[in-house]
């Protein structure tokens, strides 16, 4: 059966279950364990979100099965990476609690700040994405909220992971992703505000727009 809606979801949450228990079982309790959690779930939260912040870009640009599919299941894609996130939260919490130096010694106010707010920005774009607190703020400022949203959190990414990749070759797939990501956005961008060549009828339907 195809992997579709909830599905995407409760595959995730069994894939971040059985990573655990593998890292768990090679590396055993301890400050490394939580340390792998954390570099795993951040790369699959990147990647997650990733597809779920490209899926209306891909589908305007590049139609085919593939980018449909990501269309109809962006919210899905968004949820997981908010499951993956905020497992990588609590790694962190867990980091800070058990193991603090000198992990609390070389985090600034500014990393706590710039990161929280994404997680507040996550936190309210999961729980807009159902459909009772959606129709309770309202279309304009759930639009606002998922677009600022979205942007803010690929900024955090962005310069989370482009000054590593210039340090190690290792995050330069994660750097490029991102930037790639974001040309995508503002070609579709260009694309929707381009003039129609004349005679064209547009077949374009409106979709669902969660982490848009």
């Amino acid at each position: 059966m195809r992997v579709a809606r909830w599905r995407i979801t409760g595959l995730t949450a069994a894939a971040l279950a059985a990573m655990f228990v593998v890292q768990y079982v090679a590396l055993g309790s301890g400050e490394d364990l939580i340390r792998s959690i954390i570099r795993i779930t951040a790369r699959v939260s990147v990647a997650l979100f990733l597809l779920a912040f490209t899926a209306s870009s891909l589908r305007a640009l590049f139609p085919s099965s593939a980018s449909t599919w990501l269309l109809q299941n962006r919210r899905y894609l968004g949820v997981s990476f908010a499951l993956s996130h905020f497992t990588h939260l609590a790694a962190l919490f867990a980091l800070g609690a058990w193991f603090p130096h000198p992990f609390l010694d070389d985090t600034t106010a500014v990393t706590f700040l710039g990161g929280g707010l994404a997680y507040v920005f996550l936190a309210a774009m999961t729980i807009t994405s159902f459909a009772p607190p959606r129709r309770l703020i309202g279309e304009r400022a759930w639009k606002i909220l998922h677009t600022t949203g979205s942007y803010y959190i690929w900024f955090i990414f962005f310069i989370s992971y482009v000054p590593l990749a210039l340090q190690s070759a290792a995050y330069l797939p994660l750097a490029a992703a991102l930037v790639v990501a974001f040309g995508l956005r503002m070609a579709r961008r260009y694309k929707r505000k381009a003039p129609a060549p004349l005679g064209s009828i547009s077949t374009e339907r409106t979709e669902s727009t969660e982490y848009q």
